[in-house]
């Protein structure tokens, strides 16, 4: 959240006021130099002085979580009563437009009934509906020229029609960009033919979505662009619903979003276009900072804020430094109206490196962990103001720092929304119960993952007696019923060895399933999880319980079984699917609920390993705990902390992008020239650019200090000179 400091005073934008009463005015500078606190007032200055209603004021954030600080402005008791400033996202507006004008547009953009009311894919539900095209082609060894995992496919070919759409691509425009990045060689051919059938799958998902009036994200926001942007009515329509637009990080908006603000800028009373300087960091989701800066000349004046209240003493110098050692020229601004005076002075860097270097990766955590337990105990640095990050956050990491701060009586959590959703161990759990629960399924999880369940639902089990329980209270074989025995009949030295405080706990959970299974209905899935976690796990003794991350992980879970539970089969669950087949399910076709087809489609769903969602719960900042997260997911909170701990910092993950043979966010973007090939050099340059703005970015949003955690080998026990140290390095010597 870019505010200003609570010591920087407010009359600075006072004395400014004639530059922010600017019809249409585009903002830019750095983090925490103030921008979003001066959208703000400027919303606050149209409600009060111009009494605009609040109606007329859209504000457009890039993710919803970033609209936080406007939507606790507006309810602040000074704010005028009347209608409601709408915060909210370009593809929330692009998917009331679709809903609202679906009459109009269904027809021209090509599906078959276009009487039928149209179902709206989130991210889990499109997943599910590409999964059969994919696993057909995968059967036929199509995709054996690459090792992907079936749920990578899937989300790459997603991507790929994302952003086609989000850019104003054909498909054949966009697959004929990403051949161009095939390198000659034996495995050209091969390569070719992957992308070829992913393109073929593309376009029968387009085609299976018009045939059955259902309307992903990519559908959404090209029937929004070229059919209602591009019909007069419409258009004139919703321009003229809003007569305000604030545009905030745009920056990290997609091409689609920039250029609905350059359409609506000469229909607009007033206009507020705010750009964080060295932003981006959503290029990967399609994110286009070079566009961003085009708006500029759509506006009538340009101010650019050079000041930061948030950075560190000496951080400016420091980014200095790292600009010029990464060969990048500084703009000082010359030519553009200024609104915050002198920038900051030099001061000491706020880089602290280790003052030995660690041989191995569990000496580089333990010494991350007494650095936090000193500043929380020693120092009274809040928890909530220390933040651990690294390129990449394994689960041995995350396990590793999780258990010990709790052992240390620090509080911690965790964010990895690039994780899918059965990586998660609260999810693993709630999934094999579910299976327990479910045996109409006949879905018979293995040992060990009932071993997992019980040391994770069973607060005093370790992983030794919990694997102990399975062994002697479940059995893996086929059959109907329940498939875990009372703890009574296990044998005495198998009571003995998990403890009778521990089959006490183990008894309420069986007798809890028993009693589920035993009512006359079985809820939807989502219920299941709900009553499951409040009745039970939440509860003292049981895994749950004082958990944040895993009650945060089992709302996120229900939350996704109920989005998928009305996208497939509607608010109740049960249209919109079609008979199970008996024999394929070895039930008879009376006998088997419509739900628990919907569930168990679920289960599959996530068993594969689908990408969950976005859910804003996951985004919201939490004041009392240690963040752990990879650097990018803290840089996507747009928040600044006291303290930062970077670890691993010889690793390469630092400028590497995630391996995906069947995408490319920078060849799928408009700044890349149609028909020309990525080379090595071009992959070089832009990892030296995202290096120096994930650095420059990371600097800026530290209040004191950035610890740099250090080992020669990695975790793989390899050793390590990656380009992060390397940079820091270079800017060492320039001291």
């Amino acid at each position: 959240m870019k505010n200003l400091a609570a010591s920087s005073p407010r009359t600075e934008f006072e004395t400014e006021r004639s530059v922010f009463q600017s019809n249409t005015l585009f903002l830019s500078g750095p983090f925490g130099a103030g921008k979003t606190t001066a959208a703000i007032e400027r919303v606050l200055w149209l409600l009060r002085q111009e009494r605009v209603r609040g109606d007329q004021i859209l504000v457009l954030v890039p993710q919803r979580s970033l609209g936080q600080p406007y939507q606790e402005a507006l309810r602040g008791s000074d704010v005028p009563a009347g209608s409601l400033v709408q915060v909210t996202t370009a593809a929330t507006l692009a998917r009331s437009s679709v809903a609202l004008y679906w009459p109009l547009a269904a027809r021209a953009a090509g599906f078959t009934d276009p009487r039928k009311e149209p179902t709206f894919l989130n991210l889990e539900t499109t997943q599910y509906h590409m999964a059969d095209l994919v696993e057909r082609a995968a059967q036929q060894g199509e995709f054996d020229a690459i090792r992907l995992q079936r749920s990578r496919i899937v989300s790459q070919v997603l991507d790929n029609l994302n952003k086609s759409a989000l850019h104003g691509f054909t498909l054949e425009e966009a697959y004929g960009r990403l051949e161009s990045t095939v390198p000659p060689g034996e495995k050209m051919v091969a390569r070719l033919n992957v992308l070829r059938t992913a393109h073929r799958i593309s376009k029968e998902f387009r085609q299976l979505c018009l045939a059955e009036s259902l309307v992903d994200y990519s559908l959404q926001m090209e029937i929004f662009l070229r059919v209602i942007l591009e019909n007069e009515w419409s258009r004139t329509h919703l321009f003229r619903n809003f007569r305000h637009l604030i545009m905030d990080n745009a920056e990290e908006e997609t091409y689609a979003a920039q250029e609905l603000a350059r359409l609506w800028l000469p229909h607009l009373d007033s206009a507020l276009i705010v750009v964080d300087e060295d932003g981006g960091y959503r290029a990967f989701l399609g994110a286009d900072a070079e566009n961003a800066e085009r708006l500029a000349n759509c506006t009538e004046k340009r101010v650019r804020l050079q000041r930061s209240f948030v950075a560190a003493s000496g951080s400016a110098a420091l980014i200095d430094r790292i600009n010029r050692a990464s060969g990048r020229r500084v703009d000082d601004g010359m030519g553009e109206a200024s609104a915050d005076g002198p920038v900051e002075q030099p001061g000491d860097s706020p880089i602290v490196f280790p003052e030995t270097l660690h041989r191995f990766y569990p000496q580089m955590i333990e010494w991350t962990v007494d650095g936090v337990e000193r500043l929380v105990k020693d120092e009274g640095v809040a928890p909530g103001e220390i933040v651990v990050l690294a390129p990449f956050v394994s689960d041995a990491l995350r396990f590793s720092l999780l258990s010990r701060l709790e052992e240390r009586g620090v509080p911690a959590t965790s964010h990895r929304p690039s994780r899918a959703l059965n990586a998660q161990p609260a999810v693993r759990t709630l999934l094999t119960l579910a299976a327990l629960a479910h045996p109409i399924w006949q879905r018979r999880p293995p040992r060990a993952d009932v071993a997992l369940a019980f040391e994770s639902a069973i607060a005093p089990l370790d992983p030794v007696r919990a694997s102990v329980l399975a062994q002697a209270a479940y059995s893996d074989r086929d059959g109907a019923g329940v498939t875990l025995r009372d703890f009574g009949e296990l044998r005495g030295d198998v009571q003995k060895r998990v403890s009778f405080a521990s089959g006490e706990l183990y008894e309420r959970l069986r007798n809890w399933m028993v009693g589920y299974m035993a009512e006359s209905e079985f809820s939807p899935l989502d219920r299941f999880f709900a009553r499951l976690f409040g009745e039970l796990l939440s509860q003292p003794g049981f895994g749950f319980h004082d958990q944040p991350d895993a009650a945060r992980m089992t709302d996120r879970l229900a939350r996704s079984a109920r989005e998928f539970r009305w996208a497939i089969g509607g608010q109740d669950g049960s249209p919109g699917m079609e008979e199970p087949d008996p024999v394929a399910t070895g039930s008879p076709r009376d006998g088997v609920s419509r739900k628990l087809e919907i569930g168990r489609a679920y289960m599959d769903l996530v068993e594969s390993g689908a990408l969950g969602a976005l859910y804003v719960p996951e985004w919201t900042v939490e004041d009392s705990a240690v963040f752990i997260a990879p650097a990018y997911t803290f840089l996507l909170r747009n928040r600044a902390v006291d303290v930062q701990f970077w670890l691993d910092i010889g690793a390469e993950g630092w400028w590497q992008r995630i391996h995906q043979p069947l995408t490319h966010p920078y060849v799928l973007s408009r700044n890349w020239p149609r028909d020309t090939s990525w080379g090595d050099q071009d992959e070089l340059q832009r990892r030296q650019e995202s290096l120096r703005r994930l650095t420059i970015g990371l600097l800026r949003r530290a209040r004191q200090k950035v610890y740099l955690g250090l080992s020669e080998y990695g975790e793989s026990g390899m050793e390590q000179r990656g380009p992060l140290l390397r940079l820091l390095n270079r800017v060492q010597v320039q001291d």
